[in-house]
């Protein structure tokens, strides 16, 4: 009896309709994952770069004030024993002052209010700081002379002046009647205090508001201070 040997029949190779769809799904979910977490990502590496950013500033303020022995202050504030902060929100410092003097810029330069002479900051004319330039004002030095950090807003910098150059002048632990003048708490008019921190009595403290440009977090909004736990905030003193 013969035997009709049927041939096998083969799979074509390649993907059937449902497979390709199955796959398409798959790597839709997953594009979608990675845009969702890609803000949260992004925000994590300005946050590294803003304590960077510290770091480097921390360095360069105390190899000027061991150099100096001096605060990193324009002649006036250093006199009367006030404290100063740079690059207030509201414009009343320039952080340009901080990157001219530790730059070894020797020059005139009008940062309101005052027309500040960086020789008699940094009469050395020492470089203390290279800075880097800012990529659309983000992170570095911008054409005009402040240090943005990585969400584009200035750097806010605050000095301690302790006690005025008046042989007369008398340090205190803290002048209630004129906050941070000739005492050894640093006065930042408020913008670095938060219910839960503050700045105490270190001769300088940099930070900034982080993403959103407000001090503290959502959940501490309507508060006053509001805690910075929970803010994106970055500060050099915790």
């Amino acid at each position: 009896m013969q035997t009709l040997l049927q041939p096998c029949s083969r799979r074509s190779p390649g993907f059937t309709l449902v497979e390709l769809l199955v796959v398409i799904t798959i790597i839709g979910i997953m594009a979608t994952m990675a845009m969702l977490g890609m803000p949260k990502i992004l925000e994590k590496g300005r946050k590294v770069q803003a304590v960077a950013q510290i770091r480097e500033l921390e360095v360069g303020i105390a190899s000027f004030e061991a150099d100096n022995n001096t605060p990193l202050l324009p002649y006036d504030q250093r006199a009367a024993g006030q404290d100063t902060v740079y690059g207030e929100v509201n414009g009343e410092f320039s952080n340009g002052i901080v990157v001219s003097a530790l730059g070894g810029l020797g020059e005139t330069l009008l940062y309101h209010p005052v027309a500040c002479d960086v020789k008699d900051i940094n009469p050395k004319e020492q470089v203390y700081m290279v800075f880097k330039l800012a990529e659309k004002k983000k992170n570095g030095v911008t054409p005009d002379g402040v240090l943005n950090d990585p969400w584009g807003r200035q750097w806010m910098m605050a000095v301690n002046a302790f006690k005025s150059t008046n042989p007369n002048a008398v340090l205190v632990d803290m002048n209630t009647t004129t906050p941070g003048k000739n005492d050894s708490h640093l006065d930042t008019k408020g913008l670095a205090v938060y219910s839960d921190t503050e700045p105490r009595d270190q001769s300088f403290v940099a930070w900034t508001y982080g993403y959103d440009g407000k001090k503290g977090g959502e959940e501490g909004r309507g508060r006053n201070p509001p805690p910075y736990n929970g803010s994106d905030d970055v500060i050099s003193w915790k």
